[in-house]
Order: C-alpha cells, then sequence, then structure tokens
C-alpha cells in the first residue's frame, strides 16, 4: 500500500513492507490473499481452487481480516460465507503483483 506525503511540492510514494512481508510470509496466507483479488469467494471454494487444507484458508482469512486487507460480505451467515478484499487490500494487490513480476 501507497501512502502519498507531500514535501517541497513533490510526491513520494512509500510502500507499507509490514503488511507485504506479513502477506508472503505464509505461501497459504499469499495464496488465498491472490484468489480473493481476483473475485469474492468462499472458503470451501478457495481451498478447493487452491487445493489446500479448508482449516488454512480459514486461518488465513482470519489474519487477513485482522489487517484490513479482506472483509467478510456475510458475516451473520454460519455458512457460505463470502469474502472480498478491501480497498487497503486492493492498493497491496498492485504492489505485490509488481513485486512478483520482478521475481520472475
Amino acid at each position: 500500500m501507497t501512502n502519498l506525503k507531500l514535501s517541497d511540492n513533490k510526491v513520494k510514494v512509500m510502500t507499507d513492507w509490514d503488511t507485504i512481508s506479513f502477506v508472503m510470509a505464509s505461501q497459504p496466507r499469499l495464496r488465498v490473499f491472490l484468489e480473493l483479488a481476483k473475485s469474492e469467494n468462499t472458503p470451501s471454494k478457495l481451498a478447493e481452487e487452491l487445493s489446500i487444507p479448508l482449516s488454512h484458508v480459514s486461518k488465513a482469512l482470519s489474519e487477513l481480516e485482522e489487517k484490513n486487507l479482506v472483509k467478510c460480505l456475510t458475516p451473520n451467515r454460519r455458512k457460505m460465507k463470502f469474502y472480498q478484499v478491501t480497498g487497503k487490500g486492493q492498493k497491496l494487490k498492485k504492489e505485490l503483483r509488481e513485486l512478483l513480476e520482478d521475481e520472475e
């Protein structure tokens, strides 16, 4: 995510390295975040599409939600909860994609 700071009529873009490293520190968390960034989805569908255990998806979603990177669209439902990336998450997605492309 970027924060704009104005000084001497110049705009500086600052990267939130703490959030980037938090997401990248866990493969399930990174994969869930990038998949969810494509479109809203349910934990069970994410687990199926990513071929990772549902418990890993649930943990990743909980951690991402704590950082305000994703939000639950149906918080009052017990089953079939839908999640989507927040505005903060959208900014992070762009930076992550650029970083991951640079690594290739």
